[in-house]
């Protein structure tokens, strides 16, 4: 999508609800790349590193409603149904959503909603035309051609980012571990976890703290977050690492923990 050929369609969708301002960090770069095509770069650099919501059907959505897992995160065994949009010339494309409000938005009642890893859903559906937030006042058209060059630009950014000095989180560090405050605001870190797990309900995250950590037994320091959730933590895991893709913990690390919603307050910067 670096050159014209390959920039999406524009459409203009009426729509009754007030969901016409960005309502995250993916769509205020699509918004800016809609006022200068320069900014497409960022939008194809941001792909690999953020989720994007689906509603399956058939008996993925079957499955899902039987098991009461409401939002989930696809699993790589799994296969897929999707509920797509229906174009004039008679083609289904795949719809997708930069936030699972604006799914409900477009379609009624209880639906399951599967958070998947952009570049991946791109990748699965790289046969058909995918339509970004559909119903929205404003949704995005990729033919296949276009899909195809989201894929290899952002396969690029990835290979790009991989070599550099740039520490993934790690952990967990065994034994105790004491929690407290941070002494100063990470701004970084902490705007990067809130665009990723707020609002609240969102993704499936009641609340979440970030706090300080230290392990006795190691003196390691680093980052501990604590997630009250429902969803499974390996899936929560990697919705943190796709976050944080690009921020330096230098020579420190980051864990986290999953429990369920309820109980005493976590310790720290409360996220979600």
């Amino acid at each position: 999508m670096t050159d014209t050929a390959h920039k999406p369609n524009f459409i203009t969708v009426p729509h009754e609800q007030p969901l016409d301002e960005p309502m995250t960090g993916l769509e205020q770069v699509i918004e800016a790349a809609l006022a200068d095509p320069v900014h497409w770069r960022a939008f194809e650099a941001l792909l690999p590193r953020v989720d994007l919501y689906i509603s399956p059907e058939g008996e993925t959505a079957s499955r899902l409603a039987s098991a009461g897992q409401g939002m989930r995160t696809l699993r790589p065994d799994e296969q897929l149904e999707l509920r797509g949009i229906q174009l004039d010339d008679g083609r289904t494309a795949a719809a997708a959503f930069t936030d699972p409000r604006r799914l409900a938005a477009l379609w009624e009642g209880d639906l399951p909603v599967i958070g998947l890893n952009a570049l991946a859903l791109l990748k699965l559906w790289r046969d058909r035309p995918v339509m970004l937030n559909p119903g929205a006042p404003r949704a995005l058209l990729f033919q296949v051609e276009d899909v195809e060059a989201l894929i290899a630009a952002g396969e690029a950014h990835l290979a790009a980012t991989s070599g550099g000095s740039d520490a993934r989180p790690t952990g967990p560090s065994n034994g105790k571990v004491t929690l407290s405050a941070p002494d100063r605001m990470p701004e970084l870190l902490v705007q990067r976890l809130v665009n990723a797990f707020g609002p609240v309900g969102g993704t499936g995250i009641t609340a979440a703290w970030l706090a300080r950590a230290r392990w006795e037994e190691t003196g390691q320091a680093g980052w501990f977050l604590d997630f009250r959730t429902s969803r499974p933590s390996d899936e929560i895991r990697a919705m943190v690492q796709r976050a944080l893709t690009g921020v330096s913990f230098g020579d420190e690390t980051l864990d986290l923990s999953v429990a369920p919603s309820g109980g005493a307050d976590g310790i720290g910067i409360r996220i979600v």
